[in-house]
């Protein structure tokens, strides 16, 4: 299995490891940034993602793909 970090859209359901807490997760929501950081940030896609029992946010560019649903 190919790890891979990600700039595009990640489907609910995804298995990622979170890279600021190396800490695994599932992606449950996908949300746009409009954010006022948007020109610090460049990923256009945020992500609710279960770690731990808890709801946590992240961008594409902080995550590494481990499974597709």
């Amino acid at each position: 299995m190919t790890r891979e970090r990600t700039h595009k859209r990640l489907e609910p359901g995804t298995l990622v490891k979170v890279n600021r807490s190396n800490d695994y997760g599932i992606v449950l929501r996908v949300k746009i940034n409009w954010g006022s950081d948007q020109n610090v940030i460049d990923d256009p896609f945020c992500y609710e993602v279960l770690v731990k029992g808890k709801k946590v946010s992240a961008y594409g560019g902080m995550l590494t793909v481990i499974g597709d649903n």
